[in-house]
């Protein structure tokens, strides 16, 4: 019954669902690809090459004692935070040295919005010339890693190790490009399938259902609550909701924390078979809260310039400058 709605209003409104279609191929091109494709290539080469075996070597003690991980499995953890949604699985697929339970704990915190998406997505667009970006970091890089300490628990503790030299294989930079760029294009993808995906619910009005009384409860319009649901669905569409909002700011941190629906698509097609997507989506919640907990504590440190800034709904009428 849904795939036959699906096939009646593209069929009916082609111009209205290709218009969704069209505003997230902008959103890939101008915001996307520029963000995070290269941090996506520099990390992933990082892994690849076995240079996180370097890195993971300052935190040694931190990483064996507090996290219960080896370092190469920390490392992988630290660049998941600057990478970006998706990058983090991949790194953990790539990664030597770990066994099966720490792949599988990895796989549950290696997922975090890298500062670089941060910054040219909710901070730029969302609160231009304040310090946003930084609380937002600070709040999601904290909350990742409570969670990151919370789960290894369950993990047993690492005894004395002997250390192993460390080869670099510089050989792994196209290997890492192709990586990266395979991983962005399902991204992006991805991305444009649910703009078509929200243009059909928005013709439904299945949004503008869950909107009208889920405004009247949280005492919002129904225009801001349609961006927050359909951000929660496809992450991109954050930059729709109001700008310069501060009551807003730990529900933006929150989205920016969980990374949607659709990043969670993208992480089930490029994760292991034997990753459960279920505990998956509960551990990302209860990060992404969180993430809205300690952006709330944080909440008076925000400084806002006092500008007249457009309202970032108008979004879709105006193509956007890349960042």
């Amino acid at each position: 019954m849904l795939v036959t709605a699906a096939i009646y209003f593209c069929l009916s409104f082609p111009q209205e669902v290709g218009s969704g279609v069209e505003s997230s191929i902008e959103r890939c091109l101008s915001i996307i690809i520029p963000s995070m494709f290269i941090f996506m290539c520099i990390t992933t080469f990082i892994s690849m090459s076995g240079l996180h075996s370097l890195l993971g070597y300052p935190f040694r003690l931190i990483s064996e004692k507090l996290f219960r991980l080896p370092k190469e499995g920390f490392a992988v953890f630290l660049l998941s935070l600057i990478s970006g949604y998706p990058a983090g699985i991949k790194l953990v697929n790539s990664c030597q040295g770990i066994t099966a339970e720490q792949k599988r704990i990895l796989s549950y915190i290696c997922c975090c919005g890298g500062p670089a998406f941060i910054s040219g997505t909710a901070a730029q667009y969302l609160y231009p010339d304040s310090n946003a970006a930084m609380l937002m970091f600070i709040s999601i890089i904290t909350a990742n890693f409570l969670t990151a300490f919370l789960l290894t628990r369950t993990l047993p503790k690492i005894g004395k190790t002997h250390r192993k030299r460390t080869v670099i294989e510089t050989k792994a930079l196209i290997p890492a490009v192709k990586s990266a760029s395979s991983a962005i294009m399902q991204m992006c993808v991805m991305i444009v399938a649910f703009g078509g995906i929200l243009g059909i619910l928005k013709l439904s009005g299945g949004i503008e259902a869950i909107a009208l009384p889920a405004s009247r409860i949280f005492d919002m319009s129904a225009e801001t609550v349609s961006a927050v649901i359909m951000s929660f669905l496809e992450i991109s569409n954050i930059v729709t909701l109001p700008s310069q909002s501060e009551s807003l700011f730990p529900v933006i941190t929150f989205l920016l924390s969980f990374g949607g629906i659709c990043v969670m698509l993208q992480i089930a097609a490029l994760a292991d078979k034997e990753l459960s997507m279920s505990r998956f989506i509960i551990v990302r919640l209860a990060t992404a809260l969180e993430t809205g907990i300690i952006s709330r504590i944080l909440l008076p440190f925000l400084v806002i310039a006092e500008t007249d800034i457009p309202c970032s709904a108008d979004f879709q009428a105006v193509t956007p400058t890349p960042h």
